[in-house]
């Protein structure tokens, strides 16, 4: 589900160029038939697929648009301690290991708000491809990468960073955790889960290792 209203939260900030976007789009493609959420949530599966490296995760469409904002705090404050943060997930059924490979999205990510004397930076050394550099590099960062405190904290969490150190160079183990941990991430408040949702999987795209220009900008840079 979604709200305008959302847009509004200072956590919200990075995705404040979707605000007008999406709702468009969706009102385009389907009128009152395709949700915001929906287009939200299939604009990340294409995203993640179409990133050089990145996996085809499954995808369900079906939700109803909330016209209520979500309550403040619900999301992770990147100045949490490890352990609050681990608890935040596991309130929404989430693991030690789901939260490590969720983590692992931030391999596309560039920060523009958290500091804006380095607004731009990314998290890893390769934005424009889906990889598993930024786990290493987020223990022992190069110059001129960004790392979120709140990630620094899970890396060095007794539970969270045992999973986290696991995925350093292991592309394949971080894929399918992190496959399995977002469909589970991308059905939270939908009643009835999946069950009263449509499998469209077959309508993302399939993944692929070919660097085209467009595919090789960190997925926040291909908005337009």
């Amino acid at each position: 589900m979604t709200n305008a209203f959302d847009l509004k939260a200072y956590s919200n900030n990075a995705i404040t160029a979707f605000e007008r976007a999406v709702p468009a789009f969706a009102k385009r493609s389907g009128g009152n038939k395709v949700s915001v959420a929906d287009v939200i949530q299939f604009a990340g599966s294409v995203a993640i697929v179409t990133c050089p490296g990145g996996p085809r995760v499954q995808t369900y469409v079906g939700r109803i648009d909330s016209t209520k904002g979500a309550p403040d705090g619900r999301l992770p404050d990147i100045h949490a301690s490890g352990a609050s943060l681990f608890q935040l997930f596991q309130d929404k059924g989430f693991s030690a290991v789901d939260l490590a490979a969720l983590l692992g999205a931030h391999s596309t990510s560039k920060q523009f708000f958290v500091d804006q004397a380095t607004s731009g930076q990314s998290q890893d050394s390769t934005p424009g491809l889906w990889d598993v550099k930024y786990y290493g590099e987020t223990l022992n960062p190069p110059a001129g990468i960004f790392v979120f405190p709140s990630d620094t904290n899970l890396a060095q969490d007794p539970s969270v960073g045992p999973e986290f150190k696991s995925f350093v160079n292991n592309a394949g183990k971080w894929n399918g955790k992190f496959a399995d941990a977002m469909l589970r991430l991308s059905s939270l408040g939908v009643p009835g889960g999946t069950s009263n949702l449509i499998d469209c999987t077959n309508s993302v795209p399939k993944g692929t290792q070919n660097k085209r220009d467009i595919r090789a900008a960190p997925i926040n840079d291909r908005v337009r």
